[in-house]
């Protein structure tokens, strides 16, 4: 990485390094695959033993015994930095490869079975956020079979019914792998296409990039003020690149806003250029496009599930939710400025409209060009821009999700549409929306901003629109069926 030989801001390192401290050792196991990205690195595979030698806030200093190359007996060992969320404590829960800590409810475990890597018994575990229950998902044929995992309250016990129980997790999937006794015969672990996103580009980045070290590779869009596109960092990682034709305050907020943030729904920033024209941001690479995209590739066969487009919507409430919560509205939330990771998960991007909503701020929007059919009423009368616009936005990014990426308004051109909605005109509810979700998008358009729900509550709501009620099981042994009360599965 390059040093522009100042010591403002932009210059610092990304991970800011602490003064070292003794550490216990401990060791951990990697979930992931690491490659080395510069010489103070490690190259570790999923499943390797490490020893942490020192820590900082992202990174390890981690050591690594592997088994001689050669005939003679023997162990060579390696020292490096790897990434922090890329290991977990050895024999921990959350070390076992079929434990999905980023998933926290039945949606979300739907959609990653889902993926067509995985075959019929593949499965996962998971912690409820709503519940704090533990659940094992399984796939069975088209469904994602969910049974709550039920734990002792004195002694340390786990079951999916009473008359069995297991002393620990890992021999109640170990019973279900060789045993049919659920739905299927548990096969193998849901695959995780995912990884962490990391901090920076590497332990020791700087924000600044060296610009000579970014090469671009495609042209993924364009904008009034910017390109995109898909580069790559020191001739090995994978990169998005947005870099600007003019230069503009706007630039330097984003950037700042971007420093600030750092969420697993949100688009991880890497790094900048800024000491030579053109500007440009350095983020993490989204291959799979945006919502938009992948809602229109599916508008023909219309075989997206209800829930998993409820899925998405709930997603995209978390991550704005963090922002609501750091006061910075983001002024542009639409299909298009929501990208997918390899499991489609969302993360909200593009942030060159937003800005810190701060206390006493008397910002306005005219010089700003901001989407009119996304925008809430109180804007074209010249008002602040608040978190409760973006909650307006987001309705309809709903009516965006249920119409498989309709644009919405379709009937009307910019000049027409803001002269009805400042009229009190709503659009009708989209075909073959439920009439609970379109109640959800009328909230989000009240014309009193303060009768607009946030996102922590709109999540709530959204999660309560269960398509299919919670049904017995239907293929079960007698032991199962003993006790079915006990053991519900949730067909979706």
């Amino acid at each position: 990485m390059g040093n522009c030989g100042c010591s403002c801001e932009c210059c610092l390192p990304c991970c800011k390094k602490e003064e070292k401290k003794p550490i216990k050792p401990r060791r951990v196991m990697s979930r992931y695959e690491y490659h080395c990205r510069t010489l103070k690195d490690l190259k570790i595979n999923r499943g390797d033993i490490l020893e942490v030698i020192d820590e900082t806030p992202h990174w390890l200093y981690v050591k690594k015994r592997t088994v001689n190359g050669d005939k003679q007996k023997g162990f060579v060992e390696e020292q490096g930095y790897v990434p922090k969320d890329f290991v977990k404590p050895l024999d921990s829960l959350e070390a076992k490869p079929w434990y999905f800590e980023n998933v926290r409810n039945r949606i979300e475990a739907k959609r990653c079975l889902q993926r067509p890597e995985n075959h019929e018994g593949a499965f996962l575990v998971w912690r409820s956020t709503e519940t704090n229950y533990l659940y094992l998902s399984v796939k069975n044929g088209p469904h994602a079979r969910h049974y709550k995992i039920r734990e002792g309250e004195i002694e340390k016990q786990f079951y999916l019914v009473n008359q069995k129980t297991f002393p620990t997790l890992c021999e109640l999937v170990d019973y279900y792998s060789n045993q049919e006794r659920l739905c299927t015969r548990l096969n193998a672990p849901c695959v995780m296409l995912d990884r962490p996103s990391l901090p920076c580009l590497s332990y020791d980045a700087l924000w600044e990039v060296d610009r000579s070290l970014l090469t671009k590779v495609e042209k993924l869009g364009s904008g009034e003020f910017a390109e995109v596109w898909h580069g790559v960092w020191n001739n090995m990682i994978d990169v998005a690149i947005k870099e600007f034709r003019v230069s503009n305050p706007e630039i330097q907020t984003e950037i700042n806003i971007m420093k600030e943030i750092q969420h697993e729904r949100l688009l991880q920033l890497y790094g900048v250029c800024t000491v030579n024209q053109p500007f440009c941001i350095v983020t993490e690479l989204m291959k799979n496009g945006s919502l938009k995209k992948h809602l229109i590739s599916h508008r023909m066969k219309k075989d997206i599930a209800f829930s998993l487009m409820i899925g998405f919507a709930v997603q995209v409430t978390e991550g704005m939710a963090y922002l609501e919560s750091n006061n910075i509205v983001h002024r542009d939330l639409r299909a298009d400025n929501i990208l997918l990771t390899d499991m489609q998960f969302c993360k909200i991007a593009d942030f060159g409209l937003a800005h810190f909503a701060l206390p006493g701020d008397h910002e306005h929007t005219s010089a700003v060009k901001i989407p009119v059919k996304w925008m809430a009423p109180e804007i074209f009368c010249g008002n602040k821009y608040t978190s409760q616009c973006d909650v307006w936005s987001f309705g309809i990014l709903l009516t965006e999700i249920i119409t498989y990426g309709n644009d919405p308004y379709p009937e009307l051109d910019k000049i027409k549409c803001i002269l009805a909605i400042r009229r009190g005109y709503r659009m009708e509810c989209p075909s073959d929306c439920p009439l609970t979700l379109y109640e959800i998008m009328l909230l989000c358009w009240s014309t009193n901003p303060e009768d607009r729900p946030g996102f922590t509550a709109l999540k709530h709501r959204l999660m309560a629109l269960d398509p299919e009620p919670i049904s017995e099981l239907d293929s079960v042994d007698v032991e199962l069926n003993k006790d079915s009360s006990d053991c519900l599965s949730e067909a979706n």
